[in-house]
């Protein structure tokens, strides 16, 4: 949080204060703060401030989009916002097509429609953005009648050139397969032509059965949410099947694959760039080759109990997902870290020892691997190898970081 009081922050003469208040809003406010960003993305007289509204809002509605959440917000009230943000003058603030786009009713898209026709470029663009979240979200997954009209929108001779690429990156980048056809004849030049030839290849690509493994934050795509509903989850293809961590424990799930499935290529909230991803089983799942898998893993595994791991009885599917998480994870003391977690949480005592010892044999470790495997080791009554561990957790780490483990190694370590 940036401010103490968002809401007094909105408030304020000083645009620095009504961007921050805006910014903590997009993270931790909800529907009742909607009517009052509607007026600032439409009015503040800072463009900084209107379009930190517009996202603060986007980034609300995103987070009562899909599943029970969605609950929050009524059809009915879906559509008093709708003629509340369509008063924002889109050539004075774009970012309200995504706002647009989250509320999520049929109006939406002939909204943004609307705009990827503007005359104004920096509109279009926008509006090209609010079509991605609109079209990115598990909601529509299955909507056909969605993915039909906006391949539809390629074949309006009234878009510009700009506006045309634009589609077509949406369609590859949410999957519509269908889109295929009509990108082969859209005649564009220069960069234009060059971003359709790129989302032809991402479609193409597609037909490439799914392989490695893949993980799950628990949003939606596009959704900005620190406490997402859903724990981080797994799946990794071994070329039996599908292993899947959605719970407790890891199984392998039949006909994973053959459930539907819309192949994707996608940004993740917080993330620079896209990358391959699919949505099934209604989650987004994102490619563990991307910069988010350690932070899942450690989400996933924050409590795990590391002097207690060889209470965990061990499974042989537990031991094949560990191995083929394995076989992706990077050859670093990150990469060797993250297989000592996994296979903690699946009881294997000895794996996961080595796991740490390679990872505190690297370079760049980790500052918990020395703590981690004190617990271990205490638990295995190694109490002398533990205490050594617990002194250079000890010594290395920072009391701010984690209290409760710091006091704990300093008690151990003597």
């Amino acid at each position: 949080m940036e401010t103490n009081d968002p809401i007094a922050a909105l408030l304020s003469k000083r645009i620095s204060d009504r961007a921050a208040g805006a910014r903590d809003l997009s993270l931790m406010g909800g529907v009742e703060h909607l009517e009052r960003l509607a007026g600032l993305a439409g009015q503040d007289r800072s463009p900084a401030v209107r379009l930190g509204a517009a996202a603060a809002a986007a980034d609300i509605l995103s987070r009562v989009r899909v599943g029970s959440a969605r609950k929050r917000l009524k059809n009915p009230k879906r559509d008093e916002l709708i003629e509340l943000f369509r008063r924002v003058d889109p050539n004075k603030n774009a970012g309200v097509f995504s706002i647009l786009a989250c509320v999520d009713r049929p109006q939406s898209f002939h909204l943004i429609a609307g705009g990827l026709r503007d005359p104004h470029a920096d509109t279009r663009l926008g509006a090209s953005v609010g079509l991605m979240r609109l079209c990115s979200s598990i909601s529509v997954q299955k909507n056909t009648k969605l993915a039909a009209a906006v391949v539809a929108l390629m074949q309006d001779e009234r878009h510009k050139p700009d506006a045309l690429a634009e589609i077509a990156r949406v369609c590859a980048a949410v999957g519509y397969d269908s889109a295929k056809g009509v990108m082969r004849y859209l005649a564009l030049s220069g960069v234009n032509g060059e971003v359709v030839q790129h989302s032809l290849s991402i479609l193409e690509g597609n037909e490439a059965p799914l392989t490695g493994a893949w993980y799950s934050d628990g949003r939606d795509a596009g959704e900005t949410n620190p406490t997402p509903v859903k724990a981080p989850a797994f799946v990794v293809f071994d070329g039996k099947g599908a292993l899947v961590l959605d719970g407790k424990n890891w199984q392998r799930m039949k006909g994973f694959s053959e459930a539907p499935c819309r192949r994707m290529f996608i940004r993740r909230a917080g993330e620079d760039a896209a990358a391959p991803s699919f949505q099934a089983h209604d989650r987004t799942w994102y490619s563990a080759n991307g910069p988010g898998l350690t932070g899942q893993i450690d989400a996933r595994f924050a409590d795990l109990a590391w002097d207690s791991v060889g209470e965990t009885k061990t499974t042989k599917v537990m031991e094949q997902a560990t191995e083929a998480m394995s076989k992706i994870l990077p050859e670093s003391s990150t990469g060797h870290r993250l297989v000592a977690q996994l296979a903690a949480a699946t009881g294997q005592v000895e794996l996961a020892r080595a796991g740490l010892e390679s990872a505190i044999a690297g370079t760049k470790t980790p500052t918990d691997c020395w703590f981690f495997l004190g617990e271990l080791l205490w638990s295995l009554g190694k109490k002398k190898e533990a205490k050594a561990h617990y002194a250079t957790f000890v010594k290395k780490g920072k009391r701010k970081d984690n209290p409760g483990r710091m006091e704990r190694a300093k008690e151990r370590a003597g």
